[in-house]
């Protein structure tokens, strides 16, 4: 009876003296070893005791993967500069070149609308490497979701070029192999770049036709413009304004938060949405009110613009 009481006080004071022992919470384990999944993706460990959140860490690789996917497609579209490649961009203007020449019975003359946009031109290089700990130290999780969301622009952007481009090549290509090439003609070209939206002018009115009516999306019409090339993002800031002062119509018909977009005047119900805002698809305005100038050039007309020429509709 006596040695098992001794053993059992001898027990207690060895956990006791254990659990006192000051050095040791430096055989613990700083880095995390065990998580879980609490509320979907977002995962929580322990660390020195206190919970911590691993969103940043999987917003980052989430970062890397579409950055990296979108600079690969962005090189598709427009070429790789290091390596000297032409992308889509240049097979396009390759082919219709050649279907400009006198050998091809062209006139020697081109005019080139395509406009070079590289949309991530303006974005500040962010590399994340494997261990996004140390990486993201001071990056904060909003800095992380906006850039998120506007490489998901970027992507959305350049997966229609991706499309316009690879079918204007196929049209080109079926224009060269239905002429007959005359070697004794000169291919050279002289090739004259001109504004997109200059040259473009029909395809633009029809699709505004169809864009213009109560509640259009602002991001709708600006995420096609610059798909389609009409309008290149390069040329704007990403904390630039899109939404002018009050427009006025031909009638001195004043209407506030106008944009003017190729002759068209448009009137929305937001006073300020950012080029960065529409990319981050936070932030939109709607369409309220619109006029252009000469309908007799807009096909279709007659379903999109009700007032006289250069007068408000609704």
């Amino acid at each position: 009876m006596k040695h098992n009481l001794l053993f059992l006080v001898l027990t207690f004071i060895f956990s006791a003296g254990c659990k006192s022992n000051p050095h040791k919470a430096e055989q613990i384990e700083t880095n995390m070893e065990k998580s879980s999944l609490v509320s979907g993706s977002t995962a929580v460990g322990v660390k020195k005791g206190d919970m911590v959140v691993q969103d940043k860490v999987q917003m980052s690789e989430k970062l890397r993967d579409l950055q990296n996917g979108v600079y690969s497609l962005e090189d598709k579209v427009y070429g790789t500069r290091k390596l000297g490649s032409l992308g889509l961009y240049g097979d396009l203007k390759s082919c219709r070149r050649k279907l400009a020449s006198r050998q091809f019975g062209g006139s020697g003359t081109m005019m080139w609308t395509e406009p070079l946009d590289r949309v991530t031109d303006k974005e500040e290089e962010m590399k994340i490497g494997l261990d996004e700990k140390k990486d993201l130290v001071g990056v904060t999780e909003e800095y992380l979701k906006d850039r998120l969301a506007r490489f998901t622009g970027y992507k959305t952007i350049l997966q229609k070029r991706s499309d316009e481009f690879a079918e204007k090549i196929e049209t080109c290509k079926a224009e060269l192999a239905a002429k007959d090439m005359d070697a004794n003609e000169s291919n050279k070209v002289m090739v004259q770049e001109a504004p997109k939206a200059s040259s473009d002018r029909a395809a633009i009115n029809q699709y505004m036709c169809g864009f213009v009516r109560s509640g259009a999306s602002l991001q709708a019409l600006m995420m096609n413009a610059f798909a389609k090339g009409w309008l290149s993002l390069s040329d704007f800031k990403l904390d630039q304004n899109l939404i002018a002062a009050s427009l006025k119509d031909a009638k001195g018909s004043s209407r506030d938060n106008g944009m003017l977009f190729n002759g068209w005047k448009l009137s929305f119900d937001n006073d300020k949405v950012t080029v960065g805002e529409l990319l981050e698809e936070g932030k939109d305005a709607r369409l309220q009110a619109w006029s252009y100038t000469r309908k007799e050039e807009v096909p279709g007309a007659t379903q999109c613009l009700a007032a006289a020429d250069g007068v408000w509709n609704r």
